[in-house]
């Protein structure tokens, strides 16, 4: 499975670019992993638990974490200037409530979109392999 998704993720970085304008002040800055799904839900909760835990991983990869609940964005990590939740989804092509996992790279392009929670391994062996990662930039 883990591999399976990493592949996934890989392939779908290499193939695609699907831009995120409401992010575009962060490109070239920050990777930014979004969290889709309602505040009581509980992969949400569990994929929270995951990051909050990691704070020291996701500043040495350059990271922001924004969840998005309804019309609110807020902030898990990282600072950020004010970001349209409506715009965010439908710009990720997220239904209202669904829990997703989407991780923007530097480049602004969507490197992994999951709507299952995503270990820390599996979003770190991910981002170590982006080119940016490799180069020594982050």
């Amino acid at each position: 499975m883990k591999r399976t998704l990493i592949a996934f993720a890989l392939s779908l970085a290499t193939s695609q670019v699907f831009a995120m304008d409401s992010l575009s002040h962060l490109e070239w800055k920050k990777r930014v992993l979004i969290l889709f799904g309602d505040k009581g839900n509980a992969s949400i909760a569990r994929q929270v638990g995951i990051l909050t835990s990691q704070k020291a991983e996701l500043a040495e990869r350059d990271m922001v974490v924004l969840q998005v609940s309804g019309d609110v964005v807020e902030t898990i990590y990282g600072d950020v200037d004010r970001i349209d939740a409506r715009r965010l989804r439908a710009e990720a092509n997220i239904a209202d409530g669904a829990f997703h996992v989407v991780l923007v790279g530097k480049d602004g392009g969507v490197k992994l979109k999951s709507d299952t929670v995503v270990s820390d391994v599996e979003m770190f062996d991910l981002i170590d392999r982006m080119p940016m990662r490799r180069g020594g930039k982050g």
